[in-house]
């Protein structure tokens, strides 16, 4: 693994460096980091940094829902169950049932900031997805995140408490003794320091390594800031891939929710026949990893290699209200659901790997925390079952407030310059595009260990210390893709078995004698299974 720098377009950082202090900074301001910013002391001094505008975030493009068992025939053991099925056996119980059972104080925490779900005839309106039992899903129409995220906006704009830092790029977390003391980050070109008693990754994913990715401006820098300073990350092999998805005219991968499913939408193949009960009993609502291998494979049997939704029979007035972002998309790309079958495809969507945490969102780094897509709490397992991502944002984010509130670091009066170490030494940088493609043809919905294994030769062998004319973020970015395919390379070509959302080819059974564990990565430290 290459070494850590601060370069600039190739020019070492200068001496004087600007510098804030902060009691917390939390990266990332999705449903998790604006829920743990919310929740915290309005005694506390917080800065939330965003890299991006607000409706970049994969908060705000989240269609479908929150999984909460509130329905009159549900309960939080019947969620429970559903969320370890689905996750195959990779799940951390003790997780699941915290997130499962802090579900319903999640709802009314989101309801207080003024969150508006659908009601019919006086109840929450309830939809149905992919791997779920039972009606579960709280929505807002098929904007849920956007809803959920300009809401909480506002109220974040309400606080004085806490600035918020947009279009800053995190760096790298400062680390002395395995103690973090805040971070640095670059803010309109600037570099600038954040010192703090107590740092929050809540900066997403990585399914943006990926050509074919409904969330492109996931890069998973939070995650790459983390192992760099020290922090153990789990379960990079793991990829969840969204099975309905089109690409626009204009290149844009859109996700198609998986409500649609829910409320009655079919796959049809090239023929126009159905075939999701050829693969499993629950046919549209088997869980997604087997939906995406499914069309994968009905893709692969016909030369035309395309797999329909059909959404014709429900109707252009139902379809029209209920699915109104999907509706308006596909209608501005010539697809009228109540006519038209949409040709779809599988494309990452959703990482479950990432910073190693416990249920109080503590990574092995004191003071360092993580929550939302950047955790690896386990309560995914294998395979996340849908629309329990929002839920594990609003829940953890939650945690990590309480944890920190009850924590004895405060402020960061102890940092010095002198403890701030500069590496001149360039990072190993690759085309993040370039990689991109190579990800999604081997790393994808299908993978073997021979493919894998050579494109991680090629990334050792390529790796470049650019001579291009790069824009620091930019360079950066070039950076974090390399040390995270590595790192999700290296974890899929370990785990020699298929399970949940890592298929592979040459391995498809299931080995629990083997691998019913965790794959561990940890900078200067060996690989491990726990």
């Amino acid at each position: 693994m290459c070494e850590q720098s601060y370069m600039l377009s190739g020019k070492a950082v200068p001496d004087n460096l600007n510098y804030k202090n902060y009691d917390v900074v939390i990266i990332g301001a999705g449903i998790a980091g604006m829920t743990a910013a919310l929740s915290m002391s309005p005694k506390l001094k917080i800065a939330l940094v965003s890299k991006e505008s607000m409706d970049t975030s994969s908060t705000y493009k989240a269609q479908g829902g929150m999984a909460v068992a509130v329905g009159h025939d549900d309960s939080p053991e019947a969620h429970i169950a559903d969320t370890l099925r689905v996750g195959q056996g990779l799940c951390r119980r003790e997780t699941v049932e915290t997130m499962v059972r802090e579900g319903t104080a999640a709802l009314e925490f989101l309801q207080s900031l003024g969150m508006d779900f659908a009601c019919r005839d006086g109840d929450l309106f309830l939809t149905k997805e992919g791997g779920h039992s039972r009606r579960r899903i709280v929505h807002y129409y098929d904007y849920t995140g956007r809803h959920i995220a300009e809401t909480m906006a506002g109220k974040i704009a309400q606080q004085a408490n806490i600035d918020r830092l947009e279009k800053c790029f995190l760096l790298d977390v400062l680390v002395k003794d395995n103690q973090s003391y805040g971070c640095t980050v670059l803010c309109d070109g600037n570099l600038l320091v954040l010192r703090a008693g107590a740092v929050v990754i809540a900066s997403g994913g990585y399914s943006g390594l990926f050509a074919l990715s409904t969330n492109i401006a996931a890069t998973g820098d939070g995650i790459a800031a983390a192992y760099r300073a020290g922090a153990a990350i789990a379960d990079m092999e793991f990829v969840q891939f969204h099975p309905t998805t089109v690409t626009t005219s204009t290149g844009e991968v859109f996700l198609l929710t998986e409500a649609l499913r829910g409320e009655g939408a079919f796959l049809r193949n090239a023929a126009g026949e159905r075939f999701m009960f050829t693969y499993h009993h629950d046919g549209e609502l088997a869980p997604r990893d087997i939906v995406s291998q499914a069309i994968t494979a009905e893709m692969k049997k016909d030369t035309r290699g395309v797999v329909y939704l059909d959404a014709r029979h429900l109707g252009q007035e139902y379809l029209a209200d209920r699915f109104r972002q999907v509706y308006s998309m596909l209608a501005q790309n010539g697809y009228f659901m109540e006519q038209d079958l949409v040709p779809i495809a599988p494309a990452a969507h959703y990482t479950i790997g990432g910073i190693l945490t416990n249920e109080w969102a503590k990574t092995t780094v004191d003071n360092l925390y993580a929550c939302g897509e950047a955790a690896a709490t386990g309560v995914h397992g294998a395979n996340r079952l849908a629309s329990n991502s929002l839920l594990e944002g609003v829940v953890f984010g939650r945690r990590v407030a309480w944890a920190i509130s009850q924590g004895s670091s405060r402020g960061s009066d102890s940092w010095t310059y002198a403890d701030f170490k500069m590496n001149h030494r360039r990072e190993c940088w690759i085309d993040s595009k370039i990689l991109g493609k190579e990800l999604s043809l081997i790393a994808g919905v299908v993978r073997n260990g021979a493919d894998m294994k050579a494109l991680l030769e090629r990334l050792h062998k390529e790796k470049n210390q650019s001579d291009k004319a790069l824009g620091a973020v930019e360079y950066q970015q070039g950076c974090n893709s390399y040390i995270l395919a590595e790192l999700l390379l290296q974890a899929a070509m370990i785990r020699q078995e298929s399970r949940g959302t890592h298929y592979r080819a040459d391995y498809p059974q299931k080995n629990d004698l083997k691998y019913k564990l965790h794959i561990i990565q940890q900078r200067g430290r060996k690989t491990r299974l726990q």
